[in-house]
């Protein structure tokens, strides 16, 4: 068994259940088993027409639906019991979760993660209200440092100008972002569940002109690095992994593109909480220049710690 899993996350008000909806309604063919972190008063189209067992719910277009009550693994091990019931997962979380606590189980846990493999997660935006939402809340910057797909809502409400600029600023928090937009109320679902997280992630040639960027929003502070030498990437693994146990406090995401010494694929990189996940991308074009991209995310970080670390882990 193996079913995709696509996180759905977004501050409250940015048009997650109207865009799981369009979900359901563009995509018949494929059955979703639907996991909510809590069931508001708008929820998911269709009338509940089965009585709920174990707390999942079949609903009249052949979908399962459940609320996250008894905790992810709870709902995996029921949904596991149905798979021939679902072709794919969707996990909607609330307006104010962080999305990496739902997710961690998908990285870290080597099961879950053969049987549930995390193909993309999803970001809704209010492009009328990010900017307040990022000054004022932190957990929608955690929802955007998780994530890898944005999908700008509400786009009607503001300038085309500034939808260019907004995707700037977004970059500039999390530069592995992919980007989408409403048009008229309509959402892009064929082009976003065609698009599978980490699949094309590489690292444009004017982009290598900076050792090191960083970006600061508010506390918030957003460095990248970029390495033409190749990674010792054992030695990168364990003292990222003890950083991450012992140090990281202000951490919201590591993610990174590596370049290792004898490996002729990526390896794609990335923190959920303590945890630390290193899998294969990939492989290097025999033309193409490979080197090593890697982001930090977080409250109050110190620049040359990372400096030291990654540049103590180069193979040299």
């Amino acid at each position: 068994m193996s079913k995709a899993v696509t996180i759905l996350t977004g501050f409250l008000g940015s048009g997650k259940t109207t865009f799981l909806n369009q979900v359901l309604e563009n995509l018949p063919d494929t059955r979703f088993a639907i996991v909510e972190n809590e069931f508001g008063e708008a929820g998911i189209d269709g009338e509940l027409i089965i009585k709920p067992d174990n707390e999942i719910f079949e609903l009249s277009n052949g979908c399962l639906c459940c609320s996250l009550n008894e905790g992810i693994y709870d709902i995996l091990n029921e949904l596991s019991k149905k798979e021939e019931q679902f072709d794919e997962l969707i996990i909607e979380t609330t307006g104010i979760a962080d999305p990496a606590n739902v997710a961690s189980p998908f990285f870290s846990n080597s099961e879950i993660k053969k049987d549930f493999p995390v193909k993309r997660i999803v970001c809704l935006v209010d492009t009328e209200l990010i900017e307040d939402q990022l000054i004022e809340t932190e957990e929608a910057i955690l929802q955007l440092a998780f994530s890898d797909i944005v999908l700008l809502n509400k786009t009607s409400k503001v300038s085309p100008q500034y939808i260019e600029i907004l995707k700037e600023k977004l970059t500039a928090i999390n530069p592995f972002l992919k980007f989408f937009e409403e048009k008229e109320m309509v959402f892009p679902v064929k082009e976003i569940f065609e698009t599978v997280r980490d699949s094309d992630l590489k690292i444009e040639e004017n982009e290598l002109k900076a050792h090191s960027h960083e970006h600061k929003h508010g506390k918030i502070k957003s460095f990248t690095f970029r390495f033409a030498e190749p990674f010792n990437d054992k030695e990168l693994q364990m003292r990222l992994f003890g950083y991450l146990v012992f140090e990281a406090r202000g951490l919201y995401r590591i993610k990174g593109i590596i370049n290792a010494k004898d490996v002729n694929y990526r390896l794609i990189l990335q923190s959920v909480g303590q945890s630390l996940s290193i899998s294969g991308g990939k492989p290097w074009e025999a033309d193409e220049i490979r080197e090593s991209k890697i982001v930090f995310i977080g409250k109050d970080l110190y620049k040359g710690f990372f400096e030291e670390l990654l540049e103590g882990c180069l193979a040299g």
